[in-house]
């Protein structure tokens, strides 16, 4: 059924529409039964079956654990069916429709745009709290150099958090900032090198764009919104499209950059 769920998202079709899909995916042998379409919906509102979304994602990224050091994290909103449009909410100013969306929080590999942390909160959860999980979630299984962010998850505790798995941070400071460390020695020698060598630090920085174009490939190829109902059921549609996501970005890898496929060594 996981299989059939990812096949329902993957085609950006409704369940009635996908079963002319998960038919063909039968007669190549992918799946081993035709499910009834309402099957996949209960399957997507179901609250048990999220945590193997979630560990699958993180499978399909472990293979590019060797080529992945520098880390980009952000957030973006998906519009939810017959509420007002994530666009009309960010570039029209309609904050008071903020609950009207699902926000993705993502930490991609600035490489290959693999996604290896994902946290989904409501559309009026604030960034900064998500830097914390997200960033060590990627750190179980990947080595980071690098981390890059806007401003919006600008702190002395996300530096210091950065620090601790090994990593330097490049968090955009914003125009008022202060060099005072306050018992910050990263948040010091963040904003130091910013305030006095900018081009270095942009250099740096700027690898931040390639998240941006993680969610415009999940969007452009997944669409922008989700079409499920209830809570539980946009959750695991969202995790479903990462899902999607990282098994295209792993299958371009391996005829780019040849990567092996051995999933065995996640579990050790």
């Amino acid at each position: 059924m996981i299989k059939c769920c990812c096949i329902k998202v993957f085609n950006c079709f409704s369940s009635r529409r996908t079963i002319s899909e998960l038919q063909l995916a039968y007669a190549l042998g992918y799946i081993k039964t035709i499910p009834h379409f309402n099957s996949i919906n209960n399957y997507m509102n179901n609250p048990e079956i999220t945590q193997y979304f979630e560990q699958l994602y993180k499978i399909l990224a472990f293979p590019l654990v060797e080529v992945e050091s520098i880390f980009a994290i952000d957030s973006t909103g998906f519009s939810l069916p017959h509420k007002v449009k994530w666009l009309e909410i960010r570039l029209k100013g309609k904050w008071r429709y903020s609950k009207d969306y699902k926000k993705l929080h993502i930490i991609t590999g600035v490489n290959t745009n693999i996604v290896t942390a994902v946290k989904i909160t409501e559309g009026y959860k604030h960034d900064i709290k998500e830097f914390e999980p997200l960033v060590r979630e990627t750190a179980k299984k990947f080595r980071i150099k690098e981390i890059c962010a806007d401003t919006g998850y600008l702190s002395r505790k996300n530096c210091d958090i950065a620090h601790e798995i090994g990593a330097i941070p490049f968090i955009l400071p914003k125009k008022d900032t202060r060099i005072k460390s306050r018992g910050s020695y990263n948040w010091l020698r963040m904003v130091r090198l910013w305030h006095d060598n900018l081009e270095l630090f942009k250099q740096h920085y700027h690898k931040r764009s390639n998240v941006e174009s993680t969610f415009s490939m999940i969007k452009r190829k997944f669409l922008s919104f989700v079409r499920s109902k209830t809570d539980i059921a946009q959750t695991n549609e969202l995790l479903c499209k990462v899902i999607c996501h990282n098994a295209s970005v792993l299958v371009n890898s391996i005829f780019e950059l040849g990567i092996e496929l051995n999933f065995e060594d996640y579990y050790k």
